[in-house]
C-alpha cells in the first residue's frame, strides 16, 4: 500500500522528533511540536495503520512509536530534507584540505577527520591505492579423495587446501561459475548481489554445500584485499559513547572491537561497493550482527572519474541522515578536487 501524504507528513514528524530524542514518539507530541492540522486522535490512528505497514514499531505496550528500519529507508529515500552546511564549516573543509595538498594519504586521512566533526559520528575512510588487484583465475583441483587446493590468482598466487569430496568435474563446474563472476573484480566489486548470484547458481542448481561455499568466498575476499593492501583510518570511534543506544558496556565493548578489526572495516566497506553519489544502509541492511543497530552512510571518492576510496560514517539507525548526507556529499567532492591537483588535472 502507498503512503498518502498525510502518512509520510506523520512519519516524517516521528522520524525527525526520534532522531533528536531517542525516545517513542506519541501523538500527543506530534500534534503540539507539528503544526500538521490534525488531532491527537487522527494522529494515534495513523500511526497505527503506519505500524500495521511495517513503517513504525511500539516498544512497550503503553508507549509511543519508533521508526523501523523499512521507515527509516523510506524516509532516506523519499522523506528526508535538504541540510544545508554553513559557509563557516565548508570553508574550514577546504583550508584543511588544502593545506594538505603535498600529502594524499594525510589528505585522506584529514578528511575522515573532518567528516567525524560535522556530523560527531565515528568515520572509516579507505585510503586509495596505486593499484587495485584484480581476479585474474579461480582454480579449484582436488589432490585427495577428501580434499581440493583452492587457487587464486591476483598479482600473487595464494592457495588453500580445503576439506571437501569433489569430483574432477564438479571442480571444473565449481570454478568455472566462480570465474565467469569473479574474473577481472576488485574486492569492492565483489558485492553482496554477486556473492548472493554465485550462491544460487552453486546451491541450488550444482547442489554445492552452503558451508563449502562459505570457505570459498571467504578465501577469495581474503586473497584480493590482501593483494590490494588497502588502508583503513578509523576517527571518533568513541563518539558511539555518548548516544544511548551504545550505554550498555558490553554492547559497547562489542561494537569497539569491530572497529579495531581492520580486516572487518575493509570488508564491510567493500561490501557496499561503488554506486554513485551517498548510499546508505540501514540496520539489517547491514551483514555483521554487530550493526544491526546501526547505520553505514557511504560516499566514493574519485581520480579521473573512478572510485579509488571510500568515507562511510557509522552511527545508530537514528543518525541525523539528512546532515551526514550533506557533510558527506561535501567532502567528496573537495577531495575531487584535491586528487584532480595530485594527477595534474
Amino acid at each position: 500500500m502507498d503512503l498518502n501524504d498525510r502518512k509520510k507528513q506523520i512519519l516524517q514528524a516521528i522520524i525527525d522528533e526520534y532522531i533528536g530524542s531517542a525516545e517513542p514518539v506519541g501523538s500527543r507530541a506530534i500534534s503540539k511540536k507539528h503544526e500538521l492540522g490534525l488531532s491527537s486522535a487522527t494522529i494515534r490512528n495513523e500511526m497505527a495503520d503506519l505500524e500495521e505497514m511495517g513503517y513504525l514499531i511500539q516498544p512497550h505496550t503503553s508507549a509511543g512509536r519508533i521508526p523501523s528500519d523499512a521507515g527509516y529507508r523510506f524516509y532516506v529515500n523519499s522523506l528526508m530534507k535538504r541540510y544545508q552546511i554553513g559557509l563557516e564549516a565548508i570553508e574550514r573543509l577546504q583550508s584543511e584540505l588544502a593545506g594538505r595538498i603535498q600529502n594524499l594519504d594525510k589528505a585522506v586521512k584529514r578528511a575522515g577527520f573532518l567528516a567525524s566533526v560535522l556530523t560527531d559520528y565515528t568515520t572509516v575512510v579507505s585510503a586509495p591505492v596505486g593499484e587495485r588487484a584484480e581476479i585474474k583465475k579461480i582454480d579449484l583441483v582436488p589432490v585427495s579423495p577428501e580434499t581440493v587446493m583452492l587457487i587464486i590468482v591476483t598479482r600473487t598466487v595464494k592457495n588453500r587446501i580445503i576439506n571437501a569430496r569433489l569430483s574432477f568435474d564438479e571442480c571444473e563446474m565449481i570454478a568455472s561459475v566462480l570465474n565467469s563472476r569473479l574474473r577481472e573484480k576488485s574486492a569492492d566489486e565483489i558485492t553482496y548481489d554477486t556473492i548472493r548470484g554465485i550462491e544460487s547458481e552453486l546451491c541450488e542448481e550444482l547442489s554445492v554445500q552452503p558451508k563449502l561455499l562459505i570457505n570459498v568466498l571467504h578465501f577469495v575476499y581474503d586473497a584480493v584485499t590482501e593483494a590490494e593492501d588497502t588502508e583503513i583510518y578509523v576517527e571518533n570511534a568513541k563518539s558511539i559513547l555518548q548516544y544511548p543506544e551504545y550505554h550498555d558496556v558490553d554492547k559497547a565493548r562489542e561494537i569497539f572491537s569491530f572497529l579495531d578489526d581492520k580486516s572487518n572495516l575493509k570488508q564491510l566497506i567493500a561490501e557496499t561497493g561503488e554506486k554513485e553519489g551517498v548510499n546508505a544502509r540501514i540496520g539489517g541492511e547491514n551483514d555483521p550482527e554487530i550493526l544491526k543497530d546501526c547505520s553505514l552512510v557511504t560516499v566514493n571518492y574519485s581520480l579521473d572519474g573512478k572510485a579509488v576510496g571510500k568515507i562511510g560514517v557509522i552511527g545508530p539507525k537514528r543518525m541525523d541522515y539528512a546532515k551526514v548526507f550533506a557533510s558527506l556529499d561535501l567532502i567528496s567532492h573537495e577531495i575531487d578536487k584535491l586528487l584532480g591537483f595530485f594527477s595534474g588535472g
